[in-house]
């Protein structure tokens, strides 16, 4: 299945990427694993940043404080085609970041959390859950208040200002499950502590509002469009017994696993951010023909690149609260339906971000695209998954099983696995033709939306009905390739080895 020309296969799991400049680039892929053409082209192009770095620093030395360089390119089995730069590229580099490589949703990313709720105690109360979930996420039950002073403290210090801005007595709305479920002792189990640090808030003053004023805003708790979602889950098998017990993970349990970002936040920023790099560009430079620029890292443009870890630490920031308080729902509707539970956190990590890391003896900035962390013992060492390495969350396609796998710190992986199985359809591709395929999987899966489809006031808006079935169908299981080969894929090439798979229940889309 991996025919393009410009692949030359290493061995059973990895593929060579020729490009021009002889760049180390990898794609970890099995032979069931599709590549479309498309996204090699993409990579291509995006690969041109080389060329753009040494015309900066040819005309500008003094721009970098160390020999700049891209020194390796890893694409993980999820590699698919975006908007100019792949979902599933991880880069590392030497002396300047990439900040569109990471995408606009800054800290996009997953976070699961277990139940002691066993997945039978479910059958008959679907449609009752469905009513519960849709009340909380689409109909007026977000209940997440906040003042101006808590939200300056999370976009500044993240989950710790936040917990810190907030008395353990103010219990309103989902705060109440923030304390009841122990969220600021599970800081250890979230990447960073879901903590980091910003000298200012760039961009977002109207976001904030006043100090002192409690009010509910629009954004805290959003899912967003696209793959994101929230979903219900069971543990349908454990693949790795020893480590599964010792994450407390159970066969038949309740999961909830919640999958997105900064949104608009995050957009905010990166424009902010963009727009510094445009500026600093050297003027007597042609624009780099692929659109993507680069921001040194030496003491000439320190504003700059103070502005841009300031401006990604306040959109992550607010990422990492936004997966808890959608988990906190989820858990509201559950307990709504089936009464007290607990609600442990497994893990919750970015999938767009870039890391500091040390890789090889070698300081880099490492840029993940789509690609989550897979660090192995070592390098999570002193944490809570010393012993078994990074948990690492990759979900299938609506309707189709995820997995929860342990990291192994592959190197030649640098340290990063997939995010998801990958689209195998452009989303105008899916939704022309497919409609048996969708009806039926609508007929056995369910699926939460704004658009209560139950009611008969709405069946009658066709207009209505119509734009959100082909929204869904856009993220339908046939848009996506097989979880499975993906899989096999990390667990053959030694990124990770799979712990557990989860089968959905019932999905929540924005």
């Amino acid at each position: 299945m991996n025919s393009d020309s410009r692949l030359i296969r290493l061995d059973a799991n990895r593929l060579r990427v020729a490009n021009p400049r002889g760049l180390d680039a990898v794609l970890f892929a099995n032979c069931e694993v599709p590549v479309e053409s498309a996204a090699i082209d993409e990579l291509l192009a995006l690969l041109k940043l080389e060329n753009t770095v040494e015309r900066f620093a040819s005309v500008s030395p003094s721009s970098f404080d160390e020999t700049p360089a891209l020194r390796r390119v890893v694409l993980t089995p999820d590699f698919h085609k975006a908007n100019g730069i792949p979902v599933g590229s991880v880069l590392a580099t030497r002396g300047f970041a990439v900040p569109q490589a990471i995408g606009n949703d800054v800290n996009c990313g997953m976070r699961l959390h277990l139940t002691d709720i066993a997945a039978d105690r479910l059958d008959g109360h679907l449609d009752e859950l469905e009513t519960a979930m849709r009340h909380l996420f689409f109909e007026g039950g977000r209940n997440i208040p906040m003042t101006g002073r808590q939200r300056e403290a999370l976009l500044r210090s993240g989950l710790e200002g936040l917990f810190a801005a907030t008395p353990r007595s103010f219990d309103d709305g989902l705060w109440r499950l923030v304390h009841a479920t122990g969220a600021e002792r599970d800081l250890d189990r979230v990447e960073r502590r879901g903590s980091l640090p910003s000298s200012r808030v760039v961009g977002l003053e109207d976001y904030i509002g006043e100090a002192n004023h409690l009010s509910r805003d629009s954004q805290i708790g959003s899912i967003g469009g696209g793959n994101h979602f929230v979903e219900i889950q069971r543990v349908e098998t454990i693949l790795d017994g020893p480590t599964a017990y010792g994450w407390g993970m159970r066969a038949g349990m309740v999961t909830v696993m919640v999958h997105t970002g900064s949104l608009s936040v995050g957009h905010l920023v990166g424009g902010h951010v963009r727009d510094a790099m445009r500026t600093l560009f050297p003027p007597s430079l042609r624009h780099p023909e692929n659109g993507v620029f680069v921001l040194p890292a030496g003491e000439r443009h320190r504003a700059a690149w103070e502005l841009f870890w300031d401006a990604l630490h306040n959109a992550a920031n607010f990422a990492f609260a936004n997966r808890l308080f959608l988990a906190l729902a989820a858990f509201e509707g559950l307990r709504r339906v089936l009464g007290e539970s607990a609600f442990p956190l497994l893990y919750d990590a970015p999938h767009n971000f870039v890391w500091r890391e040390t890789i090889g003896g070698e300081d880099l900035l490492v840029h993940r695209k789509g690609a989550c962390p897979a660090r192995g013992f070592a390098e999570m060492a002193g944490g809570p998954f010393a012993f078994w390495g990074e948990p690492v969350l990759v979900p299938g396609s609506m309707g189709a099983s995820s997995f929860v796998l342990a990291g192994r710190g592959l190197v030649d992986s640098l340290h990063s696995a997939s995010h998801g199985a990958g689209r195998a359809l452009s989303r105008g591709d899916a939704s022309r033709g497919h409609e048996a395929e969708f009806a039926a999987f609508l007929e056995r899966f369910h699926v939460v939306t704004p658009v209560d489809m139950r009611r008969p006031e709405v069946r009658l808006r066709r207009d209505i009905v119509q734009r959100k079935l082909e929204e869904l169908q856009q993220e339908a299981p046939f848009a996506y390739k097989g979880v499975g080969p993906v899989i096999d894929t990390l667990m053959g090439a030694g990124i990770a080895k799979p712990v557990a798979e989860l089968r959905p229940i019932m999905t929540i889309k924005g």
